[in-house]
C-alpha cells in the first residue's frame, strides 16, 4: 500500500530526520467511496538538509490515489482560475510569446481545455491523460496513455505545455522536467501551480499529503525550470490559490542553486493542533445540534489526522460526486452543502480556506466557525 521515501527528489541526498517523533496515520486517498473505506499508511514528513525540500516519508499506491477521478473543478474559484488562465494566454498575443497549439498533461475532465477551444485561441488542443472523461470535441486530441510514455511526435504541432494543478502530484517531477527539456518542440511553458507557500502561511491544509507530497517556495519553481532550460517570461498570482508562471526556452542559462527559503513548517502544522480547543468549544457550545464540516475534501481529512475523536456528524459539500457518500478513511456521510449549511438543526465547521470566501456570502446560519 506504501513504499518509504529515502532520498531527496531534487538532490538524491538521503533523507534521515522524521519531522515528528511518531507517525501519524492518512486515508491513502482523497475521493468518497459509496461505503466507508478505512486504507490508511503511515504519515511524516522529511527534510532535505542541502535544498530544504520537504517531502512526505511515505508515498502511497498510485493505483489506490488515482482509481477514482476526483477533479471536480465544481466551485467558483476554479472557474474563476480556468478564465485567468485563458486571460492570461489571451493577452500573449502580438508579443514575443508565440502560442501555436496547445498540449495539457493531465486534465481528466478538460474544462480549461474548452474555454480556451471557445475563444479559438488555438485551433488544436491536445490533452494526454489515462482517464480522460470530459468533453470530446473535433479539434480536442485525446492520448490515453501517461506523459512519459508518449512520443513527441504524437503532439508535435504543439508549441506550448501547460500543465495544472498536475506537476505538485508527481513523485518524481525531476524526471517529467528531463522528458520536457528533450522535447524540442516545446518552446513555452505553462505551469499553474497550487500557491503551496500562501497554503502553508495561511492554514489552507492542502500540503504534504498523498496527492501533493513535497513542498518547494515560489522561487524555487522558478530556479528549478531555469535549471531546465526554460526562463520566467510571467509570473500572476491567484487569490492566494494558484501562482501561474509562464516559461519561454532559453539556450544558455546560467544554472541557479536550488535551495527553498520559504521553509519553516512549524506555524502550519502547530496551526492545525492549536484549532483543538476552539472547536471542541465550538462542538460544546452547540452539543444540541448536529455538527458538521466542510468541505469534504483532503483539506478535511488532514484536520480529522491530526484532531481525533471529533464529534463530527456529517461532512457537507457541492460537488454531486460527492454527496450521499463518505470521505476516504473515515465513516463519515457527505450531505448537500445548500440544503444543510443554513439548517438550524446543524451547526457547521467551515474548513476550506481560501475557499471559504466563495461560500460566505451564501451562508445565514449563525452557528458555523471559519478556521
Amino acid at each position: 500500500m506504501f513504499t518509504v521515501r529515502k532520498k531527496c527528489i531534487f538532490c538524491d541526498l538521503k533523507l534521515r530526520d522524521t519531522y515528528f517523533k511518531h507517525d501519524y496515520e492518512i486515508p491513502v486517498a482523497c475521493y468518497s467511496t459509496d461505503n466507508p473505506c478505512y486504507n490508511k499508511i503511515p504519515y511524516n514528513i522529511l527534510t532535505c538538509p542541502q535544498c530544504k525540500t520537504i517531502q512526505t516519508k511515505y508515498l502511497g499506491d498510485l493505483n489506490e490515489i488515482y482509481k477514482v477521478n476526483h477533479a471536480d473543478s465544481t466551485g467558483t474559484l476554479m472557474k474563476g482560475l480556468h478564465n485567468k488562465v485563458k486571460d492570461i494566454i489571451i493577452s500573449y498575443e502580438n508579443s514575443n510569446i508565440n502560442i501555436n497549439n496547445i498540449v495539457e498533461i493531465g486534465a481528466a475532465k478538460g474544462v480549461l481545455s474548452d474555454l480556451i477551444l471557445d475563444y479559438n485561441i488555438v485551433s488544436k488542443y491536445y490533452i494526454i491523460e489515462p482517464n480522460y472523461f470530459g468533453k470530446k470535441r473535433e479539434n480536442k486530441h485525446i492520448i490515453n496513455d501517461y506523459f512519459e510514455n508518449v512520443k513527441f511526435e504524437d503532439y508535435k504541432d504543439c508549441n506550448t505545455l501547460l500543465i495544472s494543478h498536475v506537476f505538485e502530484h508527481f513523485y518524481n517531477p525531476k524526471e517529467i522536467l528531463s522528458v520536457i527539456q528533450k522535447n524540442k518542440y516545446i518552446e513555452n511553458f505553462i505551469l499553474v501551480w497550487p500557491d503551496l507557500e500562501y497554503y502553508k502561511d495561511n492554514r489552507v491544509y492542502h500540503v504534504l499529503n498523498t496527492e501533493h507530497t513535497f513542498y518547494v517556495d515560489n522561487n524555487f519553481i522558478k530556479d528549478l525550470l531555469n535549471n531546465s532550460g526554460f526562463s520566467l517570461i510571467n509570473k500572476e498570482s491567484y487569490k492566494g490559490h494558484s501562482v501561474i508562471f509562464t516559461f519561454k526556452r532559453e539556450q544558455n542559462l546560467q544554472l541557479k542553486e536550488l535551495k527553498n527559503t520559504n521553509y519553516n513548517i512549524d506555524k502550519y502544522y502547530n496551526g492545525i493542533i492549536n484549532l483543538l480547543p476552539s472547536i471542541n468549544k465550538f462542538i460544546e457550545t452547540n452539543n444540541n445540534k448536529k455538527i458538521a464540516i466542510w468541505p469534504c475534501s483532503v483539506h478535511t481529512q488532514f484536520l480529522l489526522m491530526f484532531l481525533k475523536n471529533l464529534k463530527i456528524i456529517n461532512l457537507i459539500d457541492n460537488s454531486p460526486n460527492k454527496i450521499n457518500k463518505y470521505i476516504y478513511g473515515y465513516n463519515i456521510k457527505c450531505l448537500n452543502f445548500k440544503k444543510y449549511v443554513n439548517d438550524n438543526n446543524f451547526a457547521v465547521i467551515l474548513n476550506g480556506g481560501v475557499f471559504n470566501n466563495e461560500i460566505k456570502s451564501y451562508i445565514t446560519n449563525k452557528n458555523v466557525i471559519y478556521i
